[in-house]
């Protein structure tokens, strides 16, 4: 309703100015005249952001005038488009468009002409001759064979390819009223729209052609309290550059705009006509990924490529990264050879920074924080792939200086961190903090010194508090900081801890997309379980009467089966700083459990045996301490079903075209691997499930599948073919693995025979750990 009443505000103002000045056309037949074009817009709000620019010049014609109505041929004879990061050049042969539908259908435009009819007012009455276009740009698609990646093109032409549409680009002939130069506000109770226009046109030719001619509208929304709700700006402009066919395009002054906006002059140079082509490589393998041929073809194409640049060409070598992190195995030794400054993309400065400190080499750690936050920060409050970097940062800079023994690089860490401080970039500041405070605790001496360092509080989205705070409560404690310090210390982190999961549970998170927060930020809810359950370990040692209660949280708190599927990664990460304790062992053994009755003392050990399996025969023999006669198959086979995800209804085609569904496996353990032929990381380990598949331990008990997820039949086809494995791979139906919650490839599960089932950590020894499991009785 609010943008309605806007839209007709403008309407009826445009409508005002318009109504005196009304021209008469005076045309001749056979004169011919051409007119440029000029469209940009760009529309803002919190959640949503697009942007257009398109210049355009189109040749006309004078066939006839009869009986007041000008028939006017129109030729369009030039299109440059803004697309995403390409111009879309309509000059171009039809070889080398990019494989868009735009692209095409401008090109086939500027190669046709329409009719127009308009009267002496300048009001196109009808337009002939569109049917036939549209005809015409769907041949071409059909015959390039252009992709359909979201509608078939029949539906956008309907859409695009219209009058209404060529009316528009054949704008020029209706003078346009007043000029007008204003501005206005409207009102409403919770918000308040400011408006700019501009509007002049200019006649200077005795046919009463409009010479010159620019609309500059501009609003901006913001709500009661000041937030900005949305901001748009729209500018047309046109020129009529010839009253004959002789002027030449270089001259035309829209032209010129546009190809300095664009960047037109750069855009065909070879370094980045060589980085397009490189771009389109990497969606060529995205496209075909898993094709046992396309790396092939890739590769032969990066080498004829390669012979148009110097080996040292830093900028085409860091753009040659974009398609060798998916195909070839070059890609660690350009990423070593490449300076920062060169590398194209975050992840590639992340990639390099890591590659440095697991070397144990500090010394661009600043240079690639900067880059982060600077060159490949965009518009958003955080950078892009913020999740990323943080997780690169504190895992391995972090974990570097977790590791560090000496004072020395101690102090060059904090160094460093100090230079990133003068960055004076406030999110990478907070991103360090619970770092350097760390960092700060390993070096103290001073008790005053520890006191103070105690007292400092980080608490910022990205900053992994949860896991420094430990680490620094557990350093105080070294350095026999007071007990009152400490109590007050790992108070402070069971509070922070809470909050963290409170955070998640809520939703959302200032600043933080909706995409972001369920992908990257949700999953760390996990790990926040577990810097909880460390925190209340610690606090369990403070006082021999509370000692239990607090090794119970913690041992509530401990990850599960379930946390391990949800997020395996991350907890992996977070044990290499604060290692796995068997809080729920130590509870046990504290006398915790002497208000527990038998039964839930036993459902504390089958916690533990899921985690360990190998803990089974102790849970086998606490059961039967407990209940001689007992049905022990049945208490765990329940005690399972309890406590893990329930396996959901599948029926996949096995290549062969067999179909295989889990009632066809009930009663066994199956042992499946969820991966692709396009997966690098499958593929490397995808040896060790054929040979579990060919030595099975039991194969009575035991069945090994894999299910190929995003896959075409006929990649896995020649994968198997040319790699000869034989284990079974059943073709996904594109919901099995969001049933399965399948969040990474590859991911190991194993099926239960009881119709649950549990994760497998990636890299396990699989043969051992799956001997482990079939041990059990169910």
């Amino acid at each position: 309703m609010i943008n309605a009443m806007k839209i007709k505000l403008l309407l009826a103002f445009l409508f005002i100015s318009s109504i005196a000045g009304a021209q008469t056309l005076e045309l001749k037949a056979g004169q011919k005249f051409s007119y440029e074009g000029l469209n940009k817009s760009n529309l803002k709000n919190p959640k949503y952001r697009s942007s257009n620019y398109q210049y355009w010049k189109t040749n006309f014609e004078v066939i006839a005038h009869n009986n007041g109505i000008y028939t006017i041929k129109a030729s369009p004879e030039l299109f440059l488009t803004q697309w995403s990061d390409k111009i879309l050049d309509s000059t171009v042969p039809f070889a080398e468009q990019p494989e868009e539908f735009s692209a095409i259908a401008n090109k086939v435009i500027s190669n046709s002409s329409y009719e127009l009819m308009v009267d002496k007012n300048g009001n196109i009455t009808a337009i002939h001759g569109v049917a036939k276009i549209k005809e015409a740009i769907l041949a071409k698609l059909k015959e390039l064979r252009t992709p359909e990646p979201n509608q078939k093109h029949q539906k956008v032409a309907d859409m695009i390819v219209t009058d209404e549409r060529f009316k528009m680009l054949s704008a020029f002939f209706k003078y346009p009223g007043k000029n007008l130069d204003t501005t206005f506000r409207t009102n409403l109770t919770d918000q308040t729209t400011s408006h700019q226009l501009k509007k002049e046109a200019t006649i200077g030719n005795s046919s009463r052609l409009i010479s010159s001619y620019t609309l500059d509208s501009a609003t901006n929304t913001i709500s009661a309290t000041g937030a900005a709700i949305n901001s748009s700006y729209t500018m047309n402009r046109f020129n009529l550059v010839s009253t004959d066919s002789k002027t030449k395009l270089a001259v035309l002054p829209l032209m010129y705009e546009a190809k300095i906006t664009l960047n037109y002059k750069d855009y065909y140079t070879p370094i980045n006509k060589a980085i397009r082509t490189i771009h389109d490589l990497a969606d060529l393998f995205n496209k075909e990924k898993g094709s046992q041929t396309i790396e092939a073809e890739i590769m032969k194409r990066l080498s004829a490529l390669d012979k148009g640049f110097a080996k040292d060409d830093y900028q085409y070598l860091g753009a040659k990264l974009g398609v060798l992190t998916y195909v070839g195995d070059g890609y660690e030794e350009i990423l070593a050879k490449v300076p920062y400054e060169f590398l194209p993309d975050e992840n590639d400065v992340e990639n390099k920074m890591a590659d440095d400190l697991e070397r144990g080499d500090l010394s661009n750690v600043k240079k690639a924080v900067e880059l982060c936050f600077t060159k490949f920060k965009g518009e958003d409050y955080y950078p892009m792939n913020m999740e990323n970097a943080s997780t690169s940062i504190h895992d391995q800079f972090g974990g570097l200086v977790y590791r560090m023994k000496d004072r020395d690089s101690l102090k060059m860490a904090l160094n460093i961190i100090e230079q990133i401080e003068e960055l004076k970039v406030p999110i990478a500041t907070a991103l360090f903090k619970g770092m350097k405070t760390y960092v700060q605790a390993r070096l103290a001496t001073d008790q005053n010194e520890l006191t103070k360092i105690a007292d400092i509080h980080f608490n910022s989205v990205f900053d992994k508090a949860g896991r420094y705070r430990i680490l620094i409560y557990d350093e105080l404690m070294k350095k026999n900081v007071p007990d009152s310090i400490l109590l007050a210390y790992i108070d402070y982190t069971i509070d922070l801890s809470k909050k963290k999961i409170e955070m998640i549970n809520s939703g959302s998170i200032e600043n933080i997309s909706p995409f972001t927060f369920q992908y990257s930020i949700s999953p760390n809810k996990i790990v926040y379980k577990k810097n909880l359950a460390d925190a209340y370990y610690r606090k369990s040692k403070f006082n021999k009467d509370t000692e239990a209660a607090y090794l119970q949280m913690a041992a509530d708190y401990l990850p599960t089966q379930q946390d391990i599927v949800d997020n395996q990664f991350g907890l992996t990460a977070e044990y290499k700083f604060t290692p796995f304790i068997a809080y729920t062992d130590l509870y046990l053994a504290s006398g915790g459990s002497s208000g527990l009755n038998d039964d839930a003392k036993l459902q504390k050990y089958v916690d533990m045996v899921i985690m360990e399996p190998e803990r089974y025969p102790i849970l086998k023999e606490k059961y039967f301490k407990t209940y001689p006669d007992g049905d022990f198959k049945a208490f765990f086979s329940a005690a399972l079903k309890a406590k893990l995800p329930l396996v959901p209804q599948f029926s996949l085609s096995e290549r062969s075209g067999m179909v295989v569904a889990n009632k066809d496996q009930q009663n066994k353990f199956v042992f499946v691997d969820f991966w692709g032929t396009w997966c690098g990381s499958c593929v490397a380990e995808i040896d060790k499930i054929d040979a579990i598949h060919l030595k099975n331990p039991n194969p009575e008990k035991l069945i090994v599948t894999t299910i190929a997820c995003f896959d075409k039949k006929k990649n896995v086809d020649d994968f198997m073919e040319k790699t000869k494995y034989t284990y079974q791979v059943l073709m996904s139906d594109g919901k099995v693995e969001n049933d399965f919650k399948i969040r990474g490839y590859p991911t190991k599960l194993l099926l239960l025979p009881n119709g649950v089932y549990l994760t497998i950590s990636y890299y396990s020894d699989y043969n051992d750990i799956l001997n482990k499991y079939l041990k059990w009785e169910i």
